[in-house]
């Protein structure tokens, strides 16, 4: 569901299936420990993600305010994952690649 591995000074979590309510529900506390241990810029990798879910945009939420001035990037996000967070405003407050 979610690999961590910390290259050059980031946290880099990839994701993979679905992030739906039930999946992210499971992995809120995990990522979030990660996110919070670690204080160093985050970068979320969703190359392998199908589906988010409100749940899932919860998790990006708290990573953002943990990371606050070191930024949450989003990565390789699908395009219709791109979206939800542009609809929902995220995109203003991580960056979305």
């Amino acid at each position: 569901m979610v690999k961590y591995e910390e290259v050059e000074g980031r946290l880099i979590c990839y994701f993979e299936g679905r992030m739906d309510t039930a999946n992210s529900t499971k992995l809120e506390d995990e990522v979030f420990d990660h996110v919070l241990r670690k204080r160093i810029p985050t970068v979320f990798d969703l190359k392998e993600v199908n589906f988010v879910s409100s749940a899932f945009f919860r998790i990006c939420i708290k990573a953002a305010r943990a990371t606050k001035e070191m930024k949450l990037t989003i990565i390789n996000a699908a395009p219709f994952v791109k979206d939800g967070f542009k609809i929902t405003g995220l995109d203003k407050i991580m960056d979305i690649q």
